[in-house]
């Protein structure tokens, strides 16, 4: 069989598998980032761009970046991500998905305490579908190693951050507030064929620095959670998993106040050489 045989084939298993795409994920998950500690500096640079012509006009760019860069305690990771999906019709175009971020994040590991994670994290977002035009976050705290062998490795976080955020909603809100972002983190390798990865995040309100008349401490929560399901068919070669993402805001913005829960399947099958 001929190279382009091989590929065409390969490319048409995956369009069968593939389910869906994540379209209004509101919480980055940051863990899925991370890669093994080494030194000097590791990462992936992805740019895409595909146009589809039919009864309609669909186009779609995309660009990934992300980048770890790790010499002796300190580890600093890199992530921007921007996906465009849109819809262009004579009346008007539609955009299905309008999103990006940019975070940095620096981490210090005290040699006396392995267990102990210093993180320092700047992030800038912004989601059109979800309303939120402008949302800033700075935030410290400490990560913590619970266990880490070659089964189990289990990671909690305490840390506190500083949102500002400006939504596109017709009210124009803009809230200031003083947030706790708490998350745990774990995997575990059933064998060597078979993995699981969760994490999960939780940003309670604890303080309205924006004096908004409708502030509610820990009643004004966002939660998201990520649970991924690995099959490494061929080691090192061929993966399969199955992710399954979930996204709740406490108080979404009134055009969207009937979905507070937005949730995502996806199936994924991975080629490396």
């Amino acid at each position: 069989m001929n190279h382009r045989g091989l590929f065409s084939k390969i490319f048409s298993l995956f369009l069968l598998l593939f389910i869906s795409y994540p379209l209004y994920s509101q919480l980055v998950n940051i863990e899925e980032q991370r890669r093994n500690i080494k030194p000097g500096l590791q990462g992936l640079i992805d740019f895409s761009f595909d146009i589809n012509q039919n009864t309609r006009f669909l186009s779609r760019f995309s660009n990934t970046i992300s980048l770890q860069y790790t010499y002796k305690q300190h580890t600093v990771l890199v992530l921007n991500d921007i996906t465009i999906l849109r819809l262009r019709d004579p009346n008007q175009n539609i955009d299905i998905i309008n999103k990006n971020f940019q975070h940095i994040r620096y981490n210090y590991s005290f040699r006396s305490r392995q267990w102990l994670i210093y993180e320092l994290f700047i992030q800038r977002q912004q989601n059109k579908i979800k309303y939120i035009q402008y949302r800033f976050l700075t935030g410290t705290g400490l990560r913590i190693r619970l266990l880490n062998n070659d089964k189990i490795k289990l990671f909690i976080a305490p840390l506190a951050m500083y949102e500002k955020e400006i939504l596109s909603d017709s009210a124009a809100t803009q809230t200031i507030t003083l947030k706790g972002d708490f998350y745990i983190s774990a995997s575990l390798k059933f064998n060597e064929h078979i993995g699981l990865s969760y994490v999960t995040y939780y940003q309670p309100a604890l303080y309205n620095l924006s004096q908004q008349p409708n502030f509610e401490r820990i009643k004004d929560f966002r939660l998201a959670s990520e649970t991924e399901l690995n099959f490494e068919i061929i080691k090192d070669h061929i993966k399969f998993s199955i992710d399954l993402n979930l996204n709740y805001d406490s108080k979404p913005p009134a055009e969207i106040a009937n979905y507070p829960l937005f949730y995502s399947l996806n199936n994924k099958l991975s080629f490396k050489f």
